[in-house]
């Protein structure tokens, strides 16, 4: 949700005036701005004594940034969709040796995209860690992957207390369990860069 312009030009007029940011702060808040909203506005001009204030630079999302993030996306999720769909074809054939084991489309998905992902992503995680699509990149993950692991937690139960949870059933569990955790750990680093990137910005 984007700033009303009346904030930033308030805390622009305010700087101008002499006013700190503590008092600026105190002002707004007590007027019933939000805190967060209040920091990110301040943390539109850099402290320097200098008047006017000095902007910082503002990011933005370019087309070069849509399409590098976009097609990292599609390469990491086509990815993982052929590593959990033949390891389910493993374990259906490790469980029933008479299943036919048929796993050329998922290896040669894995063939094609997993280099693709693994060129794009180095590409990326060489940028600014600040840019606004590898936050939105990194938290796409992280919620797509906690959807799947509370949703894999839900059938589990629901299958162990209608006693439906078979050897079979319990490993495609523990396989999508897996798979969803790495993810997350894989984009911990990002999510723990913009958590720092936030505190730094109130302070």
């Amino acid at each position: 949700m984007a700033r009303p312009p009346a904030l930033d030009t308030f805390v622009r007029d305010a700087l101008v005036a002499g006013r700190s940011r503590g008092e600026i702060s105190r002002a707004l808040i007590e007027a019933g701005w939000r805190p967060r909203d209040v920091d990110r506005a301040l943390a539109l001009y850099a402290e320097a004594e200098f008047t006017p204030p000095v902007p910082r630079p503002q990011t933005f999302v370019s087309a070069r940034d849509a399409f590098l993030y976009g097609l990292t996306f599609v390469a990491l999720l086509v990815a993982v969709v052929n590593v959990v769909s033949g390891a389910f074809e493993l374990i259906e054939w490790w469980l029933r040796p008479v299943a036919r084991l048929s796993l050329s489309w998922n290896i040669a998905a894995l063939v094609v995209f997993v280099p693709v992902f693994a060129l794009l992503d180095r590409r990326v995680r060489g940028d600014d860690r600040e840019t606004p699509m590898r936050k939105i990149f990194a938290y796409a993950a992280l919620f797509i992957a906690s959807l799947v692991l509370l949703g894999d937690l839900v059938a589990a139960i629901a299958l162990a207390l209608g006693g439906g949870l078979g050897s079979e059933v319990a490993l495609k569990s523990a396989v999508v369990g897996l798979i969803a955790g790495v993810v997350m750990l894989y984009y911990q680093p990002d999510l723990r860069a913009d958590a720092g990137s936030g505190k730094r910005r109130s302070t």
